[in-house]
């Protein structure tokens, strides 16, 4: 009796702290359980697990989703823990196994069917990812994620439409998601729709000033027929992002459209700082004959 209310004393207070994200305070009282319970308190041997998961314990944190197993063996979080863990090394084959195990006994197991078909979907097994996205939007119908990713798989399979009703299903959840926001911006673009890919990407810049991709493919909207303004949208992105290497990259080549060359150039110069690996696009790219021919531009090139 006495024991027990230690256990729950020390239990409620490992779940504030874990709450709190103070992962070592409740480590030690997650310990303090489990010795109290002779290692029998389920939900302490898998918070131990998530923990040393957490502080990139691995193998620590497989041992104690193996003792809850033993236990338990119909203990789907140890199942999808270690299936997690398994994810993360890169043993996808694994992973899927034992995520299908704790979706087998929990039907109702929306964190395993939103990883597994994250699984499928690196291990390029596009039709099984699509299922498995599918069937956990029949059980939960307002998983923004799982209408994104899926959206995203059918415009890499060119299911256009079908890409166009998943963002459009995201975005009546969340409105201001600025990665939804720009992948309806993509899938209009491929529809055609040119106007509505432009409102969605300003969109998307709006929530979002630092996401480099909506600059570029707003840009490239306007790289022939309004060169200018792409050159302005691609200087707003150069401005408020991190990673602007490929940004200098394509300014420079809108630059070359209109004969600018020396303004091309420098932009070039700059990418190729930034990531030498350009520069077999660039000695290929059409765009940027009259480039390659400055001097300036091969004296740089011979002391790269």
């Amino acid at each position: 009796m006495k024991n027990n209310l230690k256990i729950n004393n020390y239990l409620e207070k490992a779940e504030i702290a874990f709450e709190e994200n103070k992962l070592l305070k409740a480590l030690d009282l997650y310990n303090k359980v489990y010795e109290l319970s002779n290692g029998k308190d389920i939900d302490a041997i898998i918070n131990l697990a998530l923990i040393y998961d957490s502080l990139g314990k691995s193998e620590k944190a497989i041992n104690f989703y193996k003792e809850a197993l033993k236990i338990d063996e119909y203990e789907e979080r140890a199942y999808y823990g270690l299936a997690t863990i398994y994810n993360n090394k890169g043993n996808y084959e694994k992973a899927i196994k034992l995520y299908k195990k704790a979706i087998y006994i929990n039907p109702n197991y929306y964190k395993a069917y939103f990883f597994l078909a994250n699984v499928y979907d690196t291990c390029n097994k596009k039709k099984l990812a699509i299922k498995t996205y599918e069937h956990l939007l029949n059980l939960n119908p307002m998983n923004f994620l799982a209408a994104l990713n899926l959206g995203c798989i059918y415009e890499e399979e060119n299911e256009n439409y079908c890409a166009y009703k998943m963002f459009s299903k995201a975005l009546k959840m969340d409105p201001n998601d600025y990665l939804a926001l720009f992948n309806m911006g993509v899938i209009c673009y491929k529809l055609n729709m040119t106007k509505k890919a432009i409102h969605f990407y300003k969109r998307s810049i709006k929530k979002n000033n630092s996401y480099e991709y909506s600059y570029l493919n707003l840009a490239i909207i306007y790289k022939y027929n309004h060169t200018k303004k792409g050159i302005e949208i691609l200087s707003d992105g150069i401005e408020n992002c991190s990673k602007v290497d490929f940004l200098y990259y394509n300014r420079g080549c809108f630059y070359a459209i209109i004969d600018e060359n020396d303004k091309a150039c420098e932009d070039i110069i700059t990418a190729l700082k930034l990531y030498p690996q350009f520069l077999k696009y660039v000695l290929n790219d059409n765009e940027l004959k009259k480039v390659l021919k400055l001097p300036h531009f091969k004296e740089f090139i011979k002391n790269l």
